[in-house]
């Protein structure tokens, strides 16, 4: 059970770097995140901190969050994302599902890859990253299936939701509570009144901060959400009501609009 094994922290490392996890000779190491660690220490939390290997998260079921600076990427079965090693982050998931990470030796990676960007996991991936998690092998077996492992990581062929999470203190519980509750219709006069503020004002933070409108921010926001529930297989008119879609047809227009494809290619069924 190798993937399961934990070194202790370096003495050099800095607190909010966590110590290697791959066992020395390896090239990857896959933890399950819902799972106890042996070393909670080499765990990933909630909390920003970094690792000294390449990280790859990906559902094993049901979705997640990854942080990365001001950015939230959403994902569900079928996507993954890559950190390099180094890059800051926290992880999330809903209390159904759980999250996976593998760790590779930096200088075990060979192909080019920037600090951030989604890839596909798929299920012949998936299944042979749990197979190693969880089964012992000779060494060189081991290897050989941890390079085959890499060799599936490939770029994301869909798209993944990019959500850009407001700091500004004005706006930054607006979009908390609409992540929360994306069907929360109150406009952005409503915002402003109960928020003691202009209208004006929020329009302009939000496109400060995240580069789009209240409205088109509302809609990414709704969008990230409904990917994840597609993903957990929800039927796409109640993923609609509870995104906050009065019909089946608007949803799907709008969906379309910001993935370029419809609802029904992020069911589970059709995730390879």
């Amino acid at each position: 059970m190798t993937a399961l094994l934990a070194l202790p922290a370096r003495a050099d490392s800095p607190d909010h770097v966590h110590s290697e996890v791959v066992p020395p000779g390896y090239l990857l190491t896959t933890r399950f995140l819902g799972c106890a660690y042996i070393d909670d220490q080499d765990g990933c939390s909630d909390e920003p901190h970094s690792h000294p290997e390449h990280v790859v998260f990906w559902p094993e079921r049901g979705s997640g969050h990854v942080d990365v600076g001001d950015r939230r990427w959403s994902l569900t079965t079928g996507q993954g994302l890559w950190l390099s090693a180094g890059v800051e982050h926290s992880v999330s998931r809903d209390p159904a599902s759980t999250m996976a990470a593998v760790y590779i030796v930096p200088d075990a990676w060979t192909r080019e890859a920037g600090p951030v960007r989604p890839v596909v996991v798929n299920a012949a991936l998936r299944e042979l990253l749990t197979f190693l998690a969880w089964s012992p092998m000779p060494r060189d077996h081991r290897l050989r299936a941890q390079q085959v492992c890499m060799e599936l990581i490939t770029e994301e062929s869909r798209p993944a939701i990019d959500l850009p999470i407001p700091r500004d203190a004005r706006i930054e519980e607006i979009a908390r509570s609409i992540v929360a509750d994306p069907a929360d219709d109150r406009s952005i006069d409503d915002w402003a009144y109960l928020t003691s503020q202009s209208s004006r004002t929020i329009a302009r933070a939000f496109r400060t901060e995240t580069g789009m409108t209240f409205t088109q921010w509302r809609t990414c926001a709704r969008m990230a959400r409904a990917v994840n529930l597609l993903g957990e297989g929800m039927a796409v008119g109640l993923v609609a009501k509870r995104v906050g879609y009065g019909t089946n047809s608007a949803f799907t227009a709008a969906f379309h609009r910001i993935l370029n494809q419809p609802p029904t290619a992020f069911l589970p069924s059709r995730v390879g």
